[in-house]
């Protein structure tokens, strides 16, 4: 070997000495001149090296590769150097980057090499490989979509997020097309200004805004961008929240809000909103009326206890701390006295719930006190109607007492009556039919007898009864219609005419009901005896 060194060209040999890169001979597989910077970064001497085997120090793993590389750019295929690993003395791997040639030296054809330890490179590459797949990976999984903009507005490279969004894939979008396709005429104008400034100064423009996207079917979305430079180019990268839900979402919760804050304000009803603490949070105009103070004095300074009559306080304040360990434990509504700014004390119907998912309570109160009022008056009306209704009673024992009475000395006068008529009056009639009498005399008499025995009869005592409009003329012609007296006979004995019987007959029947009926009125007369 060192007789094969000594006919290499001295001058190649001093090159190659002073040489920055790794310069080495092999010959029928072995080194037969090396330079210190092979040395250097295998870590062996160079005495060591001289008659190794040249691919003694390559990676297992590439020393196939490394071998058809070297036969390729020997062969004059291929002048791009290539890069392999090698392991050094000391077990450490190190990335060269090698080119071989052909060379001869006294007739023997050797193989000249050409390295460089390109470790550092290649870490730094592999360092960088590394952060962009990392980055690529946080590109496409952030779940947010994302684009990289050139300084001319073309989109260079998309996520998945954005192909979502936008409804058109990367090969759309990546080096074909403009991020102004995308945004509402109405953001343009603003955003190619945002677009210019950020490339003189980026802080010149906001690195976050709203607008309103255009996807590919025309729809439209509202949208934060947040936009960054990348250093030390004019390409900016942007990533995309699509808030269209949230917004929509808010604007509901708003209308909600103002609708039920109308109704709160609105419902004629006294309201307000405490805390856990007691605090009074919130209250409505008809609160302020009825508690005599403003909402600047009640929300968010004073408690609800400051205006519990002292004798509910202790209650309500159970109710308070029940109703927050269960709803169901503490009454839904309730009374209580409610005492205003000014001391006045009004009975109030509460009617109270728990806020869904916090610790506040809304309380809604109705005053109750004319209601009060109204039932302490029907009570003591009540009362004394009782005390009337029992004199009422007590004078009504006494009217039937004198009812009673009234009928029992009616009764006996009756009694007294009729005993008069058959043991005085009647015998006395007997005693004039039975003397000599003219016979209108004697016709006189029958009708006088005949008007007696009415009076102890019972006709003419329902007819008085039950038809007291009769007058005593028409009850005396109605006991001879009974009778079945005709007109003439009737006109004779009452010592009238006929058409005068006939007008009282008309009355009696008008008197009784029986105008415009068929009924005979002496038939009528007789089922009333």
């Amino acid at each position: 070997m060192k007789t094969d060194i000594r006919n290499i060209d001295p001058t190649f040999l001093t090159l190659a000495k002073k040489s920055i890169a790794g310069i080495y001979l092999v010959n029928k597989g072995r080194f037969i001149f090396v330079n210190e910077n092979v040395s250097r970064y295998t870590q062996y001497p160079v005495a060591d090296m001289i008659g190794a085997k040249a691919d003694s120090l390559i990676h297992p793993d590439d020393k196939k590769w490394v071998k058809k590389e070297a036969r390729r750019m020997l062969r004059g295929e291929t002048s791009v150097p290539y890069i392999f690993r090698i392991i050094t003395k000391k077990g450490q791997i190190r990335w060269v980057m090698e080119r071989v040639w052909p060379y001869s030296v006294g007739g023997d054809q050797m193989i000249l090499g050409n390295t460089m330890n390109v470790t550092d490179r290649r870490q730094a590459q592999e360092q960088l490989r590394a952060s962009e797949d990392l980055y690529r990976t946080i590109f496409e999984t952030t779940g947010t979509a994302m684009f990289i903009s050139e300084e001319d507005t073309t989109v260079s490279v998309v996520n998945t997020e954005f192909e979502k969004l936008s409804g058109a894939g990367k090969d759309f979008w990546e080096g074909k097309r403009s991020w102004r396709e995308f945004v509402h005429k109405n953001d343009l104008k603003r955003m190619l200004r945002y677009h210019r400034d950020r490339r003189n100064n980026p802080d010149s423009a906001p690195h976050k805004y709203e607008f309103h996207f255009l996807d590919q079917q025309g729809n439209s979305r509202q949208v934060i961008m947040f936009m960054s430079m990348i250093p030390e180019t004019k390409r900016s990268v942007a990533a995309l929240v699509d808030i269209t839900d949230r917004m929509q979402a808010e604007r509901k919760l708003q209308a909600s809000e103002v609708l039920y804050r109308a109704i709160f304000e609105t419902t004629g009803t006294a309201m307000s909103i405490c805390e856990n603490d007691t605090t009074v949070s919130l209250v409505n105009s008809e609160f302020e009326k009825l508690s005599g103070a403003s909402k600047a004095y009640w929300e968010g300074k004073h408690s609800w206890t400051e205006y519990m009559h002292p004798d509910d306080l202790d209650r309500i304040l159970r109710y308070h701390r029940d109703r927050r360990i269960d709803p169901a434990l503490a009454p839904r509504a309730y009374e209580f006295r409610f005492v205003d700014r000014q001391g006045k004390i009004h009975d109030m119907v509460n009617t109270i719930t728990v806020l869904p998912e916090t610790r506040q309570s809304l309380s809604s109160y109705i005053d109750i006190s004319d209601r009060k009022k109204y039932e302490q008056t029907l009570i003591r009306r009540e009362a004394e109607l009782q005390e009337k209704t029992r004199n009422l009673e007590e004078l009504n024992a006494a009217l039937r007492v004198l009812l009673k009475q009234r009928d029992e000395d009616r009764t006996e006068l009756e009694e007294n009556v009729f005993s008069v008529l058959n043991q005085l009056v009647m015998p006395s009639i007997e005693k004039l039919k039975k003397s000599p009498l003219k016979e209108s005399d004697r016709a006189s008499v029958r009708v006088i007898e005949a008007h007696l025995k009415e009076v102890t009869s019972s006709f003419v005592r329902k007819l008085s009864a039950e038809h007291l409009k009769l007058t005593p003329r028409e009850l005396q012609m109605a006991g001879m219609i009974r009778e079945g007296r005709a007109t003439k006979e009737i006109a004779e004995l009452m010592n009238i005419s006929s058409a005068t019987v006939e007008i009282h007959r008309h009355h009696i029947r008008k008197k009784l009901g029986l105008k415009g009926k068929k009924t005979n009125l002496a038939t009528y007369l007789s089922s009333l005896a």
